[in-house]
């Protein structure tokens, strides 16, 4: 029976995050149960966009210094990596950048832990009876004995719920993502990949910073819910399942625990898991926002077609980074060929006005 952690921090206070981190820790075994000494530890934090803490886009720093602080602690050789989105912040001074903006720099600088500037990436053969057959990733993750998964718990326009399964994509080097999104722009296939990089990269833990989680039109353009929380797993499949009982969102509706239970990675069901800490009825969000107009429960149709809104300013984001060129810009704004859109909505995810809604 998967063991998942529910823990309550009430606030992004570094006291306050610590403490909840190291309960969490206590109740899984301890974090020398999964890290050893001189072992190069990859933190894996969802860091999509150039934006601060407080948009609650990205997994803030203060969990992601909690779990350095602890990897330290054991011995392990902490490197805060990720591949955000949009392919053209990776390269090492836009890295840089991206590291001051969200705290992961002063995380890195209060515990030691290395930034990690390689852009590298190469192929690794994906799982037999997978979708892909070699998948691209980052060298830093190839390289690394313990990867440690640190998602953000949001609402996502093409899968509904970003947890910790989609927080892997970040391991799929730079404009490579828009390779796949062009190759598997079928949602429940790209769903399928999605669990080869679980099968491939086996993260020892998973911590799903759920304090402020994102409701709404997630990735980026929701809005920041204080939830509390925090979710933690040797078993990033049990730690969604978890955080979706809590926000009460149908895990049926959500592709990639349908691709997990189709692999037998997952029940499906929440009353399946061994749930330590708080109960799940306890830790319930009421009123949760779903992205609107949101999936079928039913259907799982694809929920919309892109459309630029008058808050566009023609800045180009969403073109440079569409798979498969289907935006161009005219007079100051996007427009969109739907007929050639693949509805990835990689547009509504990298809108940096937040222009791009689905219709």
């Amino acid at each position: 029976m998967p063991r998942v952690y529910v823990g309550r921090c009430p606030s992004y206070e570094q006291d306050e995050v610590d403490g909840a981190v190291g309960r969490a820790l206590a109740a899984l075994g301890g974090i020398r149960s999964y890290v050893k000494p001189r072992q190069r530890v990859l933190l894996k934090p969802n860091l999509l966009l150039l934006k601060p803490p407080e948009t609650a886009i990205c997994t803030h720093p203060a969990v992601v210094q909690a779990v350095a602080a602890l990897v330290r602690q054991a011995g392990g050789e902490p490197v805060i990596a990720d591949s955000p989105g949009g392919g053209a912040l990776h390269n090492e001074p836009s890295l840089r950048s991206l590291y001051r903006v969200t705290g992961m720099e002063a995380a890195a600088r209060a515990t030691g832990a290395r930034l990690n500037l390689d852009c590298a990436g190469l192929q690794v053969p994906g799982p037999s009876a997978g979708t892909v057959e070699m998948l691209d990733v980052m060298r830093p993750a190839a390289e690394a004995d313990v990867i440690i998964n640190l998602p953000k718990l949001k609402t996502h326009g093409l899968l509904r719920y970003t947890g910790a399964v989609k927080n892997l994509f970040g391991l799929v080097p730079g404009r490579t993502k828009l390779e796949y999104h062009a190759r598997l722009h079928d949602a429940a296939r790209f769903a399928e990949m999605l669990l080869d990089l679980v099968l491939w990269a086996r993260p020892a833990l998973t911590i799903i910073d759920a304090i402020v989680g994102m409701e709404g039109d997630g990735p980026s353009a929701g809005r920041p819910r204080q939830m509390g929380l925090l979710v933690a797993s040797d078993d990033c499949t049990a730690a969604d399942l978890a955080a979706l009982d809590i926000i009460g969102m149908d895990p049926a509706t959500v592709l990639t625990v349908r691709a997990a239970v189709r692999r037998g990675l997952s029940s499906g069901h929440a009353t399946d898991l061994e749930v330590l800490g708080e109960s799940l009825a306890a830790a319930h969000v009421p009123d949760f926002d779903a992205p609107s107009p949101g999936f079928s429960d039913v259907t799982l149709e694809h929920p919309g077609d892109p459309q630029a809104t008058e808050r566009c300013t023609g800045c180009g984001v969403c073109a440079e980074n569409c798979p498969v060129g289907a935006i161009r810009i005219a007079d100051r704004r996007a427009h969109t060929d739907l007929g050639r859109c693949i509805r990835c909505y990689c547009c509504q995810e990298l809108c940096p006005q937040h222009a791009v809604e689905l219709r």
